[in-house]
């Protein structure tokens, strides 16, 4: 039986998750945390107590992506994201920084199950990355950005959402434009909903 430890924020998630994987039989919830900080505390008192770990993107003061990246490489243990948001650019994203897996929080428990238990054997598990062009490449910063558009915000408003300058909002808008072949905001808007973006 592996050894999980669990990383999300909200609470209703975090125990219908670990209640699941317990049942499937396949893992024990050995912790569970709200915030990739606490992970690593915990990983730093216990660096060999787990054999997987699934972690949220969506997270107070830390993302899990920053949290992957501050706990890579001493981390051996395989981190799969476990998100609301089955993004591909997203998912580039964590596969460059060291991830096994990116997952969307609507999979099927039976699906996660096997997932997971492909990591364990030393597989890689992005289904966003089987259909999406290799071209169509957001950072995560982009990635910030774009939903905010979509969501009908200002450049002020976005630099405010993102604690960015208004001249960085506009040079990530600028780069959205020119990787989504648009020459202004509402076909961008469109381009992105086109995507999947919301």
């Amino acid at each position: 039986m592996m050894k999980l430890v669990l990383v999300d924020d909200q609470a209703l998630v975090q125990q219908g998750v670990a209640t699941l994987l317990e049942m499937s039989g396949a893992f024990k919830v050995v912790a569970t945390f709200e915030s990739g900080q606490s992970l690593k505390d915990w990983l730093g008192e216990h660096p060999s107590g787990c054999d997987l770990v699934l972690l949220d993107f969506h997270m107070p003061g830390q993302d899990g992506i920053e949290t992957l990246k501050s706990l890579k490489p001493a981390l051996r243990t395989p981190v799969v994201f476990l998100s609301t948001f089955a993004d591909a650019a997203l998912s580039r994203e964590a596969r460059r920084n060291g991830a096994s897996g990116w997952l969307a929080k609507s999979v099927e428990i039976t699906e996660l199950v096997s997932a997971l238990q492909a990591v364990a054997t030393g597989e890689q598990v992005f289904p966003a990355l089987s259909h999406h062009p290799q071209d169509w490449d957001l950072s995560v910063r982009e990635f910030e950005v774009a939903r905010c558009l979509v969501a009908g915000m200002t450049n002020q408003q976005i630099a405010d959402q993102c604690c960015l300058s208004l001249g960085t909002v506009k040079n990530y808008t600028s780069n959205l434009f020119s990787k989504l072949e648009v020459a202004n905001r509402a076909q961008a808007i469109a381009a992105l909903r086109e995507r999947g973006i919301s």
